[in-house]
């Protein structure tokens, strides 16, 4: 779902008129949604057009942001999620879409004093302070942190690990030049990911939704956690085989179309063919780590098989939303879902992009 802030390349426009073949993955993991998706979905399009407006200043990009249909990542990545939970679980959904989204504008305009700034806002936002009005995006994870809180008391242990993880997500999104993806091999860049792009995040929202805590069971048992890992690593590389368009026209480099390019000496077009593949061979070493816990020392243990079922969900639900969300396709698709074939590299304005200009629009 997201893409983080990373480092501008310093090269040349790419031309506005090529076009490449976006292949699409030929994955087999099922598709399933939460049955309560539609409702809440409207709902936080209320709710949080508030924090979606005074974040972006700006109607017009914030009635783009919702037109995106975020909440919609969680529906398919959660579909069991407890019903008591499943509103959070949507929500958050839009807190790491804005998190993302503002820490990327920072670093992609090199203003570092404003990356410190907002990081301590959002680590502020953790620690229960809520931060100003002036920084919605952070006040929006304040309010979602604190609701999903009131569920956690009896599971004092895993709170204690998501939290760790938000806040070593904040730090690594407030030092964008920390790590320089062109040295980086492949199994680097998706280790670095898998904490960078909200990965353990995403996986430890999996344990809130079904109300299970799968720490100790993670360190103990390899296989489990190479389900887990496996997921992680299905949502970066889909992520980054349709972000690839929006992250290229906006100069971003942290792309594993990039480190395929570098590290195996192939074409663009040459690189994305390589990249589908890969979500292919990944989605199998998925469903083979998923079996070995199905048929392993964990196979009576009912969280475990949740969980682990639910990692399926994920991974077919990431590629699912990739597939029609407007935030990789713009207005190309008119409602519809991506069939894969020919794309023009044509730029995708971003969502600051939009609002600067609305704003100069409105001023005249």
């Amino acid at each position: 779902m997201q893409a983080s802030g990373t480092p501008h390349a310093a090269s040349a426009a790419p031309s506005a008129t090529q076009t490449l073949v976006l292949p699409l993955p030929r994955l087999s993991l099922p598709v399933a949604r939460h049955p309560q998706y539609e409702a809440i979905e409207q709902q936080l399009a209320i709710d949080d057009y508030p924090y979606i407006l005074r974040h972006y200043r700006s109607d017009a990009a914030a009635r783009r942001f919702l037109a995106q249909r975020i909440p919609a990542y969680g529906s398919l990545c959660y579909p069991n999620a407890r019903p008591d939970r499943a509103y959070t679980i949507h929500r958050m959904m839009n807190v790491t879409t804005l998190m993302d989204d503002a820490f990327t504008h920072l670093a992609r305009t090199g203003d570092q004093a404003g990356l410190d700034a907002l990081r301590d806002h959002f680590l502020a936002a953790v620690d229960g302070t809520p931060p100003p009005a002036d920084v919605p995006a952070a006040r929006l994870l304040h309010d979602t942190l604190r609701a999903m809180h009131a569920r956690c008391d009896a599971r004092p242990a895993f709170w204690q690990r998501f939290v760790e993880c938000v806040r070593a997500q904040i730090r690594t999104q407030a030092d964008p030049t920390a790590t320089d993806a062109s040295r980086l091999s492949l199994a680097d860049y998706l280790a670095f990911r898998r904490v960078e792009g909200f990965g353990h995040w995403i996986t430890l929202l999996t344990e809130y939704a079904l109300d299970v805590d799968m720490g100790q069971r993670l360190a103990q048992h390899a296989a489990l956690a190479d389900a887990r890992d496996r997921t992680i690593d299905s949502v970066i590389l889909v992520n980054d085989l349709f972000s690839f368009r929006k992250e290229r026209s906006a100069h971003e480099r942290f792309n594993a179309v990039w480190i395929l390019m570098r590290v195996e000496q192939l074409n663009v077009q040459a690189a994305l063919d390589r990249l589908a593949a890969l979500c292919t061979s990944n989605e199998r070493r998925l469903i083979d780590a998923r079996e070995a816990v199905a048929t392993g020392v964990l196979a009576d243990d009912p969280d475990t098989q949740a969980y682990v079922t639910e990692l399926g969900y994920m991974s077919a639900g990431n590629a699912e939303f990739h597939a029609f969300s407007t935030r990789y396709h713009g207005d190309d698709l008119g409602g519809g879902r991506f069939a894969g074939g020919e794309i023009a590299m044509t730029a995708l304005p971003t969502l600051e992009e939009i609002a600067a200009a609305d704003r100069q629009a409105s001023h005249r």
